[in-house]
């Protein structure tokens, strides 16, 4: 596992030296591609809430720059404070006084599609059209606004994955009004918006994999 996640980081990071970036790529991508790759690699080793961070690490290969025991000890609290139901804005308060509230009005707007989205695909074109927005209207050279553009592409592309979790749980779209009462998708998009809110806690998308993990253990 750890030699199959170091091929495809040296590869990532081969594809961001080698090509020049599209105009209409999000320039913060990496950080929900990063989310995926750690994320696929922690629910392949099964790994439970208590241990994530450290298989991040021994198993995934990441590199924290610290101690392990540092490591742990500053992330498990924030990922330990992620409340999957409370609003993204509860969670996130402290941004509003980094943010403008033009940037926060982003984390507002995921979660009104945390919120009401009827079903996955549904929360994958309302994040992508966020995203379209955030680009053209946010400065990624900017703490604020590339920690917002972060954000969405982690909502995006955790999305992506949980969408293909469900479709395994025979959970796809939204067929009837049954299925599209608050109930059937409320934990996968819980796990997306847990997503979003460790990496904007963090700034880091190997925490916000791990507290995508954690989050789906309690929830699901």
């Amino acid at each position: 596992m750890k030699k199959k996640l170091l091929v495809a980081t040296a590869l990532l990071a081969g594809s961001v030296v080698g090509a020049p970036a599209l105009a209409a790529e999000n320039p913060v991508d990496q950080a929900g591609i990063q989310h995926n790759m750690y994320l696929g690699c922690l629910m392949d080793a099964n790994a439970s809430p208590d241990e994530a961070l450290t298989v991040v690490v021994k198993t995934c290969g990441y590199n924290p720059g610290m101690p392990l025991e540092r490591f742990i000890a500053t992330q498990q609290p924030i990922i330990d404070a992620v409340d999957p139901t409370r609003p993204m804005t509860d969670n996130l308060a402290g941004l509003r006084q980094q943010l403008s509230a033009y940037e926060f009005s982003f984390i507002v707007r995921m979660d009104q599609i945390i919120e009401n989205a009827e079903d996955m695909d549904a929360a994958a074109v309302q994040f992508e059209e966020l995203e379209k927005e955030a680009m053209a209207r946010l400065d990624p050279a900017s703490r604020n606004g590339a920690l917002v553009l972060g954000g969405l592409s982690v909502a995006k592309h955790s999305n992506r994955y949980w969408a293909k979790v469900a479709a395994e749980h025979g959970e796809t779209t939204a067929g009837d009004a049954t299925a599209k009462k608050k109930g059937r998708f409320w934990r996968w998009l819980a796990v997306v918006g847990s997503d979003v809110v460790g990496f904007l806690l963090t700034e880091n998308p190997v925490t916000a994999a791990t507290t995508s993990s954690t989050v789906y253990d309690i929830v699901f």
